[in-house]
């Protein structure tokens, strides 16, 4: 007798730990799920630029060693990055392909095309030179022939530019292919 009540008190004291292990690990299960859940949901909601934010943070060696094409008119012009998020952004779209922009004549001084993307500024006071790359607006790629001040931000600079370089673009609307290629 004494045996049989010993055994089930024994039984009883299993199942009850057996029961607290099961609980502990759905428990466990559940919050797992849960933290999960809220990160998927906090990545989600990031915006695009702060996505490209924090990849700009860690080492960027796939576009480190490029620089920007430009092909227009059957012109192929280089240009080299600046260092800064805004070149930094365009780099990592170009990592996906080339974009072609239908760029017009502005003020008798620039190229202006909008981008399909918009893309973090840097804007500063400054006085464009012909060959200068700058995003205007966040969405907008301008390619400088002649001069001008105002707050923009510099992702790139042509190579070997000129008072050629207009002509290169020609008059009115013109089709301008932008590229990464490495240096």
């Amino acid at each position: 007798m004494k045996r049989r009540f010993s055994v089930i008190i024994t039984a009883f004291f299993i199942v009850i730990l057996l029961s607290a292990c099961g609980k502990t690990q759905i428990d466990n299960s559940i919050n797992s799920s849960a933290s999960n859940t809220e990160t998927v949901t906090k990545n989600a909601e990031k915006s695009v630029t702060e996505q490209i934010t924090e990849k700009e943070s860690q080492p960027a060696e796939t576009t480190a060693k490029k620089m920007l094409r430009i092909d227009v008119n059957g012109n192929t012009l280089y240009a080299d990055f600046e260092d800064n998020s805004s070149a930094n952004a365009l780099k990592e779209q170009l990592l996906s392909g080339s974009i072609t922009l239908n760029m017009e004549d502005y003020g008798g001084f620039e190229k202006v095309g909008d981008l399909p993307f918009s893309l973090v500024t840097n804007d500063e006071q400054i006085t464009t030179e012909p060959g200068d790359v700058i995003l205007y607006q966040g969405n907008k790629l301008t390619i400088y022939y002649d001069t001008n001040s105002w707050n923009f931000t510099k992702v790139a600079k042509i190579r070997n530019s000129d008072s050629s370089l207009k002509t290169m673009l020609g008059d009115g609307s013109v089709n301008v292919k932008f590229s990464l290629e490495d240096e």
